[in-house]
């Protein structure tokens, strides 16, 4: 199992990160949640060889990655910073970013902002806005049943967010669009742990799973498809919460790929992990020359 090391970047501010294989080239992956360990994505370690160093790490208020004391610097721009900042530390010259899921959000900020430091681009299981995000959840509300969707009117009135009837009843309604196809919890999911302050800050403040009133609740990345120059590819599950967003970012930004796993839904990863990787790995044989 790869060691977990720290790198520490101006400001003093330190994330913790693994990493395997050599490079020059390097896979950085952006988890999601958002506040998300990179446990779940540890896969991704087998795309390493020796032209290749994959690299995963814990954004920040993650894990024991620095976390600022304002919850309002959990914003989409300030992680893409965090990524230039992680970039430049680890002197990473050629880059291939990778997010996965609300990580997909980074990523685009990112590209928005640097580009010309990206050599290809890996969006997966991701959206491009934040209403995409709300048309996501609208959606998985009118999938469940109508004792369901009673059941969750009357907890969304009572505001009782907090209480473990309602989440239970949250993680009835998104599982046939998130681990469809999970019968177990797989050992990198169960490593897996999340920040309630960071998914607060950034998603869900007032604690309704089924909004978006965090910092994210205005952001838009969709604008910036058309002038995305750099290789991308996008992959996303049959099932997935964000499969209709996902085939408009892959035909609206024209360099990029798309697959879509069948027997996937968000947890593309655990769910068609040799699909998966199989799809990654042939996008970066063909943008890194082998």
């Amino acid at each position: 199992m790869a060691r977990v090391r720290t790198v520490t970047v101006p400001g003093g501010r330190a994330f913790e990160y693994v990493a395997q294989g050599r490079g020059p080239a390097t896979l950085l992956v952006h988890p999601g949640g958002p506040g998300l360990t990179y446990h779940y994505l540890r896969g991704l370690l087998k795309l390493a060889n020796a032209n290749l160093r994959v690299v995963l790490f814990n954004p920040r208020g993650v894990g024991h990655s620095w976390a600022p004391k304002n919850r309002s610097e959990y914003t989409i721009p300030n992680l893409a910073e965090d990524v230039e900042a992680i970039r430049r530390a680890l002197k990473i010259r050629e880059l291939h970013l990778l997010g996965y899921s609300a990580g997909g959000f980074v990523a685009l900020e990112y590209a928005r902002r640097y580009e010309r430091r990206l050599t290809s681009l890996l969006l997966c299981a991701t959206a491009g806005s934040a209403e995409e995000v709300r048309a996501s959840n609208r959606m998985m509300i009118s999938a469940a049943s109508p004792r369901q969707r009673t059941r969750l009117r009357e907890l969304t009135r009572a505001r009782a967010f907090e209480s473990p009837e309602y989440t239970k009843l949250a993680a009835e309604i998104t599982r046939p669009f998130s681990t469809r196809f999970l019968a177990t919890d797989p050992l990198d999911w169960k490593a897996t742990r999340s920040s309630p302050t960071v998914y607060r800050a950034m998603m869900a403040r007032t604690g309704d799973e089924f909004v978006v009133d965090g910092t994210m609740a205005s952001w838009d990345g969709r604008p910036y498809y058309s002038k995305i120059e750099t290789p991308s590819v996008v992959v996303v599950g049959k099932y997935d919460f964000f499969l209709e967003p996902s085939l408009d970012m892959a035909q609206r930004i024209e360099p990029a790929h798309l697959r879509v796993l069948p027997h996937s839904s968000h947890m593309e990863v655990l769910e068609q992990p040799r699909e998966f990787l199989g799809t990654l790995r042939e996008f970066l044989q063909d943008v890194t020359g082998g």
